[in-house]
């Protein structure tokens, strides 16, 4: 049975729009992220100073350390996979999506451990302190998360379609979708969504071909089950039930 909060034509459209967005903006959002993570992390290391616990001290340095040194790492690989994007050079993604996905694990599970050090010494007042900082850097970086998601996403068009492929496909995107709802208000629109993407399935009517390459890649693309995947080709198609 699926999950009522899985709209296949709902993220079909998120991400056909997500495919247009500007690289510039994407990249000037990542940085902003980072640096409010990080300054947070910062904000972090002086509650654990503050503990006087020399071992958990130690413990910290390292582990934000490697955080540091990794997460440099992932996000120049996200600024050359943006050079390839505006190059238009198709080489080499998948190699580099793969060392993407590496560095991301590592970051994340070094993430995970400096949580666990302050979720191991604190309570009470400090330990509130605590979760709403982790809450803070949990929201930019799922926001990179998210953009890196996209890239991958523009990623597998890159591999699927030719460059003119590409423009006239952005081109119909940027006419037919609605551009002024966020992801999390998409689901109050779901009218206007299914509108945007009747008009742009018809308006592909002539291009069958490159629309059935569009197809494979959104329903290839999505990340929940199988039956997911299904239903998000049925619907793609015109065929709900």
């Amino acid at each position: 049975m699926m999950e009522k909060d899985f709209n296949p034509v709902i993220k079909a459209v998120q991400s056909l729009r997500k495919l247009s967005t500007d690289i510039k903006a994407t990249n000037l959002e990542i940085k902003e992220c980072n640096e409010k993570a990080t300054q947070q992390i910062a904000e972090a290391g002086k509650l654990i100073i503050a503990s006087n616990d020399n071992l958990i001290i130690n413990l910290w340095v390292n582990e934000k350390a490697e955080v540091m040194e990794n997460t440099t790492v992932l996000l120049g690989i996200l600024q050359s996979l943006e050079e390839k994007f505006k190059n238009k050079d198709c080489s080499n993604l998948s190699e580099m999506w793969e060392t993407h996905s590496h560095y991301k694990n590592i970051v994340m599970n070094s993430l995970l451990e400096l949580k666990k050090i302050g979720n191991t010494i604190f309570v009470s007042e400090n330990l509130q302190k605590w979760e709403d900082i982790w809450q803070i850097i949990s929201l930019h970086v799922n926001k990179i998360l998210s953009i890196a998601e996209t890239y991958k996403l523009k990623l597998a068009m890159m591999e699927a379609l030719k460059p003119e492929e590409i423009d006239m496909l952005t081109m119909d995107i940027l006419k037919h979708i609605p551009w002024n709802y966020s992801d999390d208000e998409a689901y109050q629109y779901e009218k206007e969504y299914l509108q945007a993407y009747n008009e742009l399935k018809e308006s592909q009517s002539k291009k069958k071909s490159l629309w059935d390459k569009v197809l494979d890649v959104l329903a290839g693309g999505v990340e929940e089950t199988p039956a997911h995947r299904v239903q998000m080709r049925r619907w793609m198609e015109g065929s709900p039930t």
